[in-house]
């Protein structure tokens, strides 16, 4: 089982990325962690049917080793593919077991969904953006064994993070969820933890009309180890899940609201591509990252006061 209560509570923390490195630097006080996603220091080779693979360029990460060494880290990949039928990305575990040889990192985390589709021929498509899984027993049945064997072979534990969507999950199987419920089955069924992406929930209740707390009440809290808060765009009438300026007001209400009801929280991490850092600028950065610091410590006296009542 994942080992919650030995997992520990890291505080307020930001993705990484080479362009964000003078902004963390200077702002250690506050940045708790490093969120990082190994996958952007590959290369892809395509080969000639088609397929991908990654080589694990060590030019490019030295100087995440450099911050790795001043503050903890954990891993958030990109490019597993989960969720496809033919096979996920064997050649992402290759180079994450590589990483894992060079940083330690505290957990590791991948997207419930799928970007690589096999053709007749053998060759891969890549679908240049994450597409999600639907809600059936049929997909459990596919994801469950790939998920355990990630909260097996490696020594850190594994979490799996909700995405967006962008049509609507109809199906024609009996046994069909909605996303809570198909989350609470994949987390009864495995080991793993969730990273809970607050701002891609908002995004699927804005966009397909239901009640993101009554949603979320009947999730498996104490599953949840990391939060992620991020803010986007509205294109053509969606809401987007692009990390590219603040928080919106309505998922810092969704974040207050759910934090004391997780006993295992342990991290919350403000993403952004690195294009919003000359959109939005330094200070307006690190407001968010203050303002995301204060409810971790908001947290921190719910669950001191909690205890204190349980015991």
């Amino acid at each position: 089982m994942l080992p919650q209560k030995s997992l520990r509570k890291l505080g307020v923390g930001i993705n990484y990325h080479w362009d964000f490195q003078d902004l963390i630097y200077t702002h250690l006080d506050r940045i708790d962690y490093i969120e990082v996603s190994p996958d952007i220091f590959c290369e892809e080779v395509i080969a000639a049917n088609n397929s991908r693979h990654f080589q694990l360029d060590t030019r490019k990460l030295q100087d995440a080793l450099a911050l790795g060494r001043k503050c903890p880290v954990i891993v958030h990949g990109l490019g597993l593919s989960l969720g496809s039928a033919s096979g996920w990305n064997a050649d992402y575990l290759t180079m994450l077991d590589n990483y894992e040889e060079q940083q330690p990192f505290c957990w590791h985390s991948e997207h419930l969904g799928f970007t690589l589709v096999k053709n007749p021929d053998g060759s891969e498509d890549h679908a240049g953006l994450l597409l999600p899984m639907p809600f059936t027993a049929e997909a459990l049945d596919l994801l469950c064994p790939r998920i355990q064997h990630l909260c097996t072979r490696y020594s850190a534990p594994f979490l799996i993070e909700n995405t967006t969507y962008y049509l609507p999950h109809f199906s024609s199987h009996a046994q069909a969820w909605d996303e809570i419920d198909f989350l609470n089955q994949l987390l009864a069924r495995t080991d793993c933890g969730l990273l809970l992406d607050l701002y891609n929930f908002y995004c699927n209740a804005i966009n397909f009309g239901f009640d993101p707390y009554a949603a979320l009440a009947r999730l498996q809290f104490d599953r949840v180890i990391e939060i992620h808060i991020a803010g986007g765009v509205t294109h053509e009438g969606f809401l987007l899940d692009v990390h590219s300026s603040e928080v919106p007001e309505e998922v810092w209400a969704l974040l207050e609201w759910i934090l004391p009801k997780l006993p295992n929280l342990c991290a919350i991490t403000y993403e952004l591509l690195e294009q919003a850092l000359p959109l939005m600028g330094e200070a307006r950065i690190i407001a968010q990252l203050d303002r995301c610091k204060s409810l971790w410590n908001y947290y921190l006296d719910c669950r001191k006061e909690l205890d204190n009542v349980a015991a």
